[in-house]
C-alpha cells in the first residue's frame, strides 16, 4: 500500500535535513578551527637569541628579550639544552595569525637550568654564535628610586625615538660588551626609567660634564623626546635614561650616585 506523504510532515522532514546539515557544517567549522588555532598556538618554531643574556647569581636561570604580538601568536619560550661543556639556548615561537593588528609586546624571558651554568660554553641554537652573559651579581642595584617607580619585565625599545637620540643600544642586538638594562614604571604609566650597564669602561672626559660620579664625570644628554645621564667607573659604563618629563635632572643624578657598587 503505498504511503502518503502530507505536506506537514514534509516540512518536518526537511527542516530536520537543513537543521541537521547546518549543525555538521558548524561542527566542521568549529573542529577546522580549533585544529587551526591549537596549531597556532604551539610553540614549533625555532628563533635566534639575538639579544644578551642575564645569568642569576645561582647561574641557574638565564633572561633574554624577546617580542612577539599577543593578538597573533602564543609568548615565546626561551629554552635551554644542557651538556657537560655547553648549554644551547633557543626561543622557542608559535604561528603568526596576521589576520588582526594588534601592538607587539617586549618583555623578558627566563628559562631554569638543571645546573648552574658554570664554565659551561653558552650557545644559540639558530645561528651556533657563543653568547658571553653578563652575571646578576656584576649589576649595580639603584638603593634610590622617585617614589612609585617599581622594576618590570616589560622592555621599552624606545620605538618613537629619532634614531640620532636613542641613549640605549637596542636590547634585540648584542654586543661584543656583556649589557643588561633594567626598566621601571610608575603605576600603570608606560616605561618611563632605565638603568644600563655596559660591561666595558670608557675614558674619563671632563669636558661638558654636568656632575661626578663615584669620581668620574657624567654627562648629561637632553633630547626632544628623553634626557639620559652617562658615565663609566673604568670596569662598567652605565646609563640612566627617562622619557618622564616629571622627572627631573636632580633624580636623575640622585639615583646615579646611590647606585650599588657592582661585583668587579
Amino acid at each position: 500500500m503505498e504511503q502518503i506523504v502530507y505536506p506537514q510532515q514534509l516540512k518536518r522532514v526537511t527542516r530536520a535535513l537543513w537543521i541537521g546539515g547546518a549543525l555538521t557544517v558548524a561542527f566542521i567549522a568549529v573542529t577546522a578551527w580549533w585544529l587551526s588555532e591549537r596549531h597556532r598556538r604551539e610553540l614549533r618554531y625555532d628563533g635566534a637569541v639575538s639579544g644578551d643574556v642575564l645569568v642569576s647569581s645561582d647561574g641557574r636561570t638565564l633572561t633574554t628579550p624577546a617580542r612577539w604580538t599577543p593578538c597573533h601568536e602564543v609568548r615565546p619560550q626561551l629554552q635551554a639544552r644542557e651538556s657537560a661543556n655547553t648549554v644551547m639556548l633557543v626561543l622557542k615561537g608559535g604561528e603568526a595569525d596576521l589576520r588582526h593588528q594588534c601592538k607587539s609586546t617586549d618583555e623578558q624571558v627566563s628559562t631554569t637550568l638543571a645546573a648552574p651554568l658554570g664554565a659551561r660554553r653558552l650557545v644559540d641554537t639558530s645561528t651556533g654564535a657563543t653568547i658571553t652573559p653578563i652575571d646578576s651579581s656584576q649589576l649595580a642595584d639603584p638603593r634610590y628610586l622617585p617614589a612609585g617607580y617599581k622594576q618590570t619585565e616589560e622592555i621599552d625599545d624606545e620605538p618613537d625615538t629619532p634614531p640620532g637620540e636613542r641613549c640605549l643600544a637596542s636590547p634585540y642586538f648584542r654586543a661584543e660588551s656583556p649589557a643588561w638594562t633594567r626598566f621601571y614604571r610608575k603605576g600603570r604609566t608606560r616605561l618611563s626609567l632605565a638603568i644600563a650597564q655596559v660591561a666595558k669602561g670608557t675614558p674619563d672626559d671632563a669636558h661638558g660634564a654636568a656632575a661626578t660620579i663615584g669620581g668620574h664625570p657624567a654627562h648629561l644628554q637632553e633630547r626632544s623626546s628623553n634626557r639620559c645621564l652617562k658615565w663609566s667607573n673604568g670596569t662598567y659604563t652605565f646609563a640612566v635614561f627617562t622619557q618622564d618629563t616629571q622627572l627631573t635632572t636632580d633624580q636623575l643624578l640622585q639615583i646615579a650616585q646611590q647606585l650599588g657598587t657592582p661585583v668587579r
